[in-house]
């Protein structure tokens, strides 16, 4: 395992794990706060920052239901809000801490460990060693590939993530 995996101080929970954290408890940590498009933010007293983020745990809009999927940029801000904060404590959360949050943890940790190889694998051992019950959200995953990889190496790429997701269906 890398570096990273002792240096990282990263939280992936759900909302209820998330709301019953006290301000003393949250003194110093960042937190990447996903809910729903419909829903009001939440908030987290003692935070050092907040992003919010909005969207669905979905792989596709569909409106008549109320549930949005994440677009590109959504993808684009928990990066640049995960780049702002280099190695400051993060708590990622969504409604479950299983899908939503898991795929962005995913996606942020393997921005880091782009460079190295096996960068696939290796982040996903991180989230899974932070979240062992994990199901993430493919779209969430495609997107971020498409947000950190070269045109030509997506596709190859996006097929490291998928043998990792099947490893998961297998387990």
């Amino acid at each position: 395992m890398n570096i990273l995996s002792n240096k990282l101080k990263m939280k992936i929970v759900g909302v209820e794990e998330a709301l019953r954290l006290s301000q003393a408890e949250l003194a110093g940590w960042n937190v990447l706060s996903i809910c729903g498009r419909m829903e009001a933010p939440l908030s987290f007293r003692g935070a050092k920052s907040t992003k919010n983020l909005h969207f669905d745990d979905v792989e596709e809009d569909c409106p008549e239901d109320g549930q949005f999927a994440a677009r590109l940029e959504d993808i684009q801000e928990a990066l640049a809000f995960a780049r702002e904060i280099d190695g400051e404590p993060l708590l990622i959360h969504c409604v479950a801490g299983i899908s939503r949050s898991t795929a962005l943890a995913w996606i942020i940790i393997y921005d880091k460990l782009k460079d190295e190889p096996d960068a696939v694998r290796q982040s996903f051992e991180i989230v899974r060693k932070l979240r062992p019950i994990l199901s993430p959200n493919r779209h969430v995953l495609r997107l971020g590939v498409d947000a950190l990889a070269p045109r030509g190496a997506r596709t190859r790429i996006k097929q490291h993530f998928y043998e990792c997701l099947l490893e998961l269906n297998h387990s």
